[in-house]
């Protein structure tokens, strides 16, 4: 699956306990989230493309990541500088560009690529069973653990299904404009998407059921404790702490 691009290979985080990963993973995701000074999201941006180069994960499939994320980004530089009130910098006739909106849409972006980064070198780069297995170790509930792995495995699957019926679409002459016809068809193809998700859905549960679900999964895979995960617990839990009291 593409969710799981990142998951394969033999780099030190993809060797690290998945537990370890979530729990160093949680942490720096919401400092770095919550943070509202660029320093701190400079440093967090800073360890996020070492994580992915410790993952060696660096090479065109990040960047294409990375790209869709700026694609929002890009969007938001062009409307915070002009609407967040403070020091104007450049004015043009009714538009001007202010000190603080720059600063905002500077430390949005930094925090949000962080993010990303953290996302794609931490959880990304096991699979969603260990990634699973290991939330149910570290004591999360059982079923909104088992929704989320559901959603997982077959958000791929839904998304075949529209890329079908798109080709459908595009094959009976269908294309995209600005009138009604274009929206009484979008209608359709929502709720038809919608429809075969659920009829989909059904057929996965009674195959469930059929070979013995009963709304959990049993944890097959087990984990232990390297020397490797507690050096590495050590060592983010320093380059947290440190970028705190800096």
């Amino acid at each position: 699956m593409q969710l799981e691009t990142f998951s394969r290979g033999k780099s030190i985080l993809h060797a690290l306990d998945p537990r370890v990963k979530l729990l160093v993973y949680l942490p720096f995701v919401f400092l770095t989230a919550l943070t509202d000074e660029i320093g701190i999201a400079a440093a967090m941006l800073l360890t996020g493309l070492l994580l992915a180069g410790m993952g060696r994960l660096y090479g065109g499939k990040l960047l294409e990541r990375l790209a869709v994320v700026n694609v929002f980004m890009a969007l938001l530089w062009l409307t915070l500088p002009f609407s967040v009130e403070g020091e104007t910098i450049w004015r043009a006739s009714v538009l001007r560009i202010t000190r603080e909106g720059l600063l905002l849409s500077l430390l949005i972006t930094v925090k949000t690529n962080a993010i990303a980064l953290f996302t794609i070198s931490l959880p990304g780069t096991s699979t969603i069973i260990a990634l699973t297995h290991a939330m149910l170790h570290l004591g999360m509930p059982e079923k909104p653990v088992t929704l989320f792995y559901f959603f997982y495995r077959y958000i791929g699957v839904v998304n075949e299904e529209s890329e079908k019926m798109s080709r459908m679409l595009r094959a009976r002459g269908f294309r995209t404009q600005t009138g009604i016809h274009t929206i009484r068809v979008s209608a359709y193809f929502i709720g038809m998407l919608f429809i075969r998700s659920y009829e989909r859905s059904e057929r996965v549960y009674n195959a469930l059921v059929m070979r013995g679900f009963t709304g959990w999964f049993p944890m097959l895979e087990h984990f232990s404790l390297h020397p490797r995960d507690v050096a590495f617990t050590a060592l983010m839990g320093v380059v947290l702490i440190t970028t705190l009291l800096l």
